[in-house]
């Protein structure tokens, strides 16, 4: 019964506005499909996706968090923080998002030249066509890898030989702390998660006195039920949560067809646990 409950609520979704594949009003009409009742669009580094998902919502029954998922570093570790219940408008968020944006545009340019330096030529105008949001990715640039017959498929991309983390062509994204973004979280009202603890890029996965490290600069909840966590590491999480007195999130990590294994609400979190989030977040139910 926990496991249906559950499926229901699914915070951690992607759409094209980032590196998902599914546009606001197709990723609303799957999570009717499935069952789902309340999502969250987590989209990287921009909110530019979530007015429209919350109105597609609106229109189907569906209700929809405003949410961000923000790439950060702490030496060469990457930490994901999620932000739920942001306000969209507030202007350091708005700020912090435009930098980040600029930065990977900047990025690409730089991964096009050592592909094209390395025999893989591209354009810029090669990648940014499947590119239909703001932001712009290496799932962009795999796209562009495919079409150009240098890789067969998208994983194939992502190895060292062509963009994976240790190739030569990698570029490291804009190199954000995670205390300026779970300050610029706060300040815009939200709610600092720490994104998937198990998965750091770069970096090992965290532990509990890490986790209270990023307590101390606010954070305030773990992203305890995820994809990437298998049953024994969610446990591990939850526990942590519970000693540290951390409010507990769950989602699928959901990119459409650029994350084929994965369905909205294959995992997420109890209602139980939802409202706390949003008691805490002073949000109506």
């Amino acid at each position: 019964m926990a496991a249906k409950a559950r499926k229901k609520i699914d915070l951690h979704m992607h759409t094209t506005a980032s590196d998902g594949a599914s546009t606001p009003e197709e990723l609303v009409d799957k999570c009717v499909e499935l069952g789902l009742e309340i999502i969250a669009v987590t989209d990287h580094d921009n909110v530019t996706a979530v007015k429209e998902t919350q109105a597609a919502g609106r229109k189907a029954g569906l209700q929809v968090v405003p949410g961000i998922e923000i790439s950060t570093y702490r030496g060469e570790a990457e930490y994901h923080i999620l932000g739920y219940f942001i306000d969209l408008e507030n202007d350091s968020l708005l700020g912090l998002t435009e930098a980040i944006l600029n930065s990977r545009v900047e990025r690409t340019h730089k991964m096009i030249a050592k592909l094209t330096e390395m025999g893989y030529p591209l354009s810029f105008a090669d990648v940014k066509k499947f590119a239909t949001g703001v932001s712009l990715g290496r799932p962009h640039l795999a796209r562009a890898l495919v079409e150009k017959g240098y890789v067969p498929d998208l994983k194939s991309a992502f190895t060292d030989q062509f963009i994976g983390p240790n190739s030569e062509a990698y570029v490291e994204k804009k190199n954000v702390l995670p205390a300026e973004a779970i300050k610029v979280i706060l300040k815009a009202g939200g709610i600092p998660v720490i994104a998937h603890p198990q998965l750091i890029n770069h970096g090992q996965p965290l532990d509990r006195a890490e986790i209270a490290r990023l307590q101390e600069l606010g954070l305030a909840g773990i992203e305890v039920y995820q994809t990437k966590h298998s049953s024994k590491v969610t446990a591990k999480y939850k526990k942590i949560a519970a000693e540290l007195d951390l409010l507990i999130t769950g989602g699928s990590d959901y990119h459409g067809e650029n994350s084929p294994d994965i369905l909205p609400g294959d995992r997420g979190m109890t209602a139980a646990e939802y409202r706390e989030l949003a008691q805490s977040a002073n949000s109506v139910l």
